[in-house]
């Protein structure tokens, strides 16, 4: 009766320096996770600062943002049709044709680049306007 009785206090021990083990565990996983955590915050707040950086030291042509907020979308549908790559299929103005799509895709809402990009277009292009 008396080994039972050790044993079940040994058994019992063993559990409670078990749960002890897995408590600090889970602590050091905390604080593993809020490091991680912290340096992820970090690292964004350093692209945000850089970011807004590179903003400022550039100048903003305010006459190519109100154009671009009303003419850009005009332009735009009309380049887009003029310069669509199907209309140039199986000619060798095909490969052009679709680079320069691509760019006008990119620059939907860039009024000056719309109108560079309607000036190439009728140089590489032959396209009239």
């Amino acid at each position: 009766m008396d080994n039972l009785v050790i044993d079940s206090m040994s058994v019992s021990n063993q559990a409670v320096h078990t749960g002890n083990i897995w408590f600090w565990i889970a602590i050091i996983e905390v604080f593993v996770i809020l490091y991680l955590v912290s340096r992820l915050i970090f690292h964004s707040q350093k692209e945000h600062i850089k970011v807004k950086e590179q903003l400022k030291s550039t100048p903003i042509n305010l006459g190519n943002t109100i154009n671009s907020a009303f003419n850009s979308k005009p332009l735009y549908d009309k380049l887009k049709v003029k310069c669509h790559p199907d209309r140039f299929a199986n000619t060798p103005l095909q490969d052009k044709a679709n680079e320069l799509f691509q760019e006008i895709q990119a620059n939907k809402y860039n009024y000056d680049k719309l109108k560079e990009l309607e000036e190439k277009a009728i140089m590489v292009l032959n396209i009239n306007f």
